[in-house]
């Protein structure tokens, strides 16, 4: 019998009821993302992905923590630009009922950027102006051991990052770009 038919039958078709409180999950966290437009190559890890889980719903919300990850890039005209890029905490929520569907907001900073080796001053609040939205899939997620979740989102527009704001604006935000997140229970 499938899960769907086993929750039909013990409980019905309509929305179930959650069993209890919610279940506590942590899973480490590794990953990438591909920035699109500048075609940047960021890794990420280890980090850790705290889930609560109302079990009955399967629907859980949570926190993806990860450490900011230096990139650098050659911009024409400009020449070698380096800076540090932190990539949420990210709040996450949707159901882990077959597998994992569900989105996360990430607050998107840049600091400590230097330009052809010499420091650039962003200012301490460089970042998007509004966070990153990723819809995370995968079929092949289990609770309590995890799973690979993937994601194409876009970037909006920077601010505060000082006289780099155009040149940010001009060279990271845009569609296409993707998300690889690998959770293992632990």
């Amino acid at each position: 019998m499938t899960a769907l038919a086993a929750a039909m039958v013990l409980g019905g078709a309509g929305t179930a009821e959650a069993a209890g409180p919610p279940v506590y999950s942590k899973y480490a966290v590794t990953g990438s993302t591909h920035i699109a437009k500048p075609d940047a190559g960021l890794d990420f890890g280890p980090g850790r992905f705290d889930m609560y889980t109302l079990i009955g719903p399967y629907t859980f919300t949570g926190t993806f923590t990860l450490p900011p990850s230096r990139v650098t890039r050659s911009v024409p005209g400009v020449g070698r630009v380096s800076g540090t890029v932190a990539f949420g905490p990210g709040h996450a929520e949707g159901s882990v009922f077959g597998g994992f569907s569900g989105s996360a907001t990430w607050p998107v900073a840049i600091s400590d950027v230097r330009v052809n080796g010499v420091p650039y001053d962003v200012g301490p609040d460089c970042g998007t102006a509004e966070p990153v939205t990723t819809e995370l899939m995968s079929d092949d997620f289990a609770g309590g051991n995890g799973g690979r979740l993937e994601s194409t989102y876009e970037i909006g527009a920077f601010e505060n990052c000082g006289a780099a704001t155009p040149l940010i604006n001009g060279f990271v935000p845009g569609p296409g770009n993707t998300l690889t997140l690998d959770l293992t229970a632990g």
